[in-house]
């Protein structure tokens, strides 16, 4: 996973907020969304346009501070209530900034403004840290690289909407998704944690049986209401093939195809596909990069 992306996806829980962001600047006058969080249904608003007047730039760098709001009504940003803003400077002036949006007014914590500075703080480190490198990505870089290639290649090669690869990266938050590929206008579930893991009846199959799940018609695979809530929540899902990656006694990854147009009867072939995309997956995550 991004490490932009984890940072902003422990903010999310650590203030208990519905989103978290981190925007940063292009070197203009753009700040585009870097990494984003969300929950309690809130929408992601990072693959839109985002409205370039919900901060003011100007006192965010002047004040050097946190920007608190309590009570707050943004424009363009809907359902957002109450907010924190925490900008990233250095010595050329306003980098970017990570905020936390709220869906009900609220006095913010003293635990949630220390929370949303520990992010600042290891934001701030990570940019220093990248400026200085050699080279254009590191060990760790390159393995997110290829998983993003392999997802992207299961996709292409099954004709589906979206893949996405579950780890166990979040104590807060059971298997959320660290990478997924997606097909044009479909919607992202990286960074989405308003469906909860635990409890879901394909995990719960996959913890009990450690093989992979097959799904021709979701629709009749379960009669669970958060199974359900889950189908439509990830788009109408139609039909899956989830493929654990276990090591041990322990599961440390998985694997999720999503047909979101139609059932489906997924082929011998195309179940081995997905077996096999696994494991090479998680075979990355089992090699120490130094």
């Amino acid at each position: 996973m991004d490490s932009f992306q984890q940072i902003v996806e422990s903010l999310l829980f650590a203030t208990d907020a519905s989103r978290a962001l981190f925007q940063l600047s292009r070197g203009d006058d753009r700040f585009p969304i870097r990494a984003e969080a969300v929950r309690r249904g809130f929408q992601q608003i990072r693959h839109g346009k985002v409205p370039s007047d919900t901060v003011d730039l100007e006192a965010l760098e002047r004040g050097k501070a946190m920007l608190v709001e309590n009570e707050a009504e943004i424009p363009g940003l809907s359902g957002v209530k109450a907010r924190m803003v925490a900008p990233l400077l250095d010595e050329e002036g306003l980098k970017g900034w990570i905020s936390v949006h709220a869906d009900a007014p609220r006095s913010w914590t003293s635990e949630a403004r220390l929370a949303l500075e520990t992010a600042r703080a290891e934001a701030s480190a990570l940019l220093a840290a990248n400026s200085k490198r050699r080279l254009p990505m590191n060990g760790d870089e390159l393995r997110v690289a290829a998983v993003q290639t392999i997802l992207d290649g299961v996709r292409q090669a099954l004709g589906v909407q979206r893949c996405t690869y579950r780890r166990p990266v979040l104590s807060a938050y059971a298997f959320p998704v660290a990478f997924e590929s997606r097909a044009e206008g479909i919607n992202s579930l990286l960074g989405d944690f308003t469906i909860i893991q635990t409890g879901q009846p394909v995990i719960n199959l996959l913890l009990s049986t450690r093989a992979q799940v097959v799904q021709d018609d979701c629709s009749t695979a379960s009669s669970e209401p958060v199974f359900h809530t889950m189908l439509a929540h990830y788009g109408g899902m139609r039909a899956q093939i989830v493929t654990p990656f276990i090591v041990g006694d322990e599961l440390k990854g998985v694997l999720s195809i999503h047909e979101l147009r139609h059932t489906r009867d997924w082929t011998e072939e195309e179940k081995k596909f997905g077996a096999a995309a696994v494991q090479m997956i998680g075979t990355l995550f089992e090699q120490d990069l130094g």
